[in-house]
């Protein structure tokens, strides 16, 4: 049986989208697959990336940002940006992993340090047998429209008690 890779998107304003992606990461180990993971625009310390540093050289994590702050030079975010992208088609290309992670690009999308267009273009320089997951705050129609899956994540409550 051949494997064909799919494209998924997880968006939205509510929490667990990363997680889920690191999820779907997990179940490709699973099934005997290697995963790399690409952060954009994260500048925030994370614990659930603690307990991935076990799992390399099978999953493994990358990030391009400077420091632990979002910088206010637009041109900086676009350069950290550039080098996780860069470092992205790299890795679509090679075919090296099942499973690449494109944590945060829908926000870089967004912001406008990347264009969709750019995105895709790297997306179809995949092997056919890579999935892509997309992640972001931001919905992007353009990219949407080369999804197998869509998935939104929206907070109904916040959980602080009066």
């Amino acid at each position: 049986m051949v494997r064909n890779g799919k494209m998924m998107m997880y968006y939205g304003d509510g929490r667990g989208k990363t997680a889920l992606a690191i999820g779907q990461g997990i179940r490709a180990l699973g099934e005997g697959f290697s995963v790399v993971m690409i952060q954009f625009l994260d500048y925030y310390e994370s614990k659930e990336f603690v307990p991935l540093k076990s799992l390399e050289p099978n999953f493994r994590v990358f990030k391009f940002q400077k420091g632990k702050e979002c910088p206010e030079n637009t041109e900086e975010i676009k350069n950290e940006v550039s080098l996780a992208m860069n470092f992205s088609k790299k890795i679509l290309e090679t075919g090296e992993c099942e499973m690449v992670i494109l944590d945060g690009i829908l926000d870089a999308v967004a912001k406008g340090a990347l264009t969709a267009e750019e995105v895709m273009a790297a997306v179809d320089k995949r092997s056919y047998y890579t999935d892509v997951i997309v992640t972001g705050n931001h919905d992007c129609p353009a990219l949407r429209l080369h999804c197998d899956y869509v998935c939104r994540l929206q907070t109904e409550q916040d959980g602080k008690k009066d």
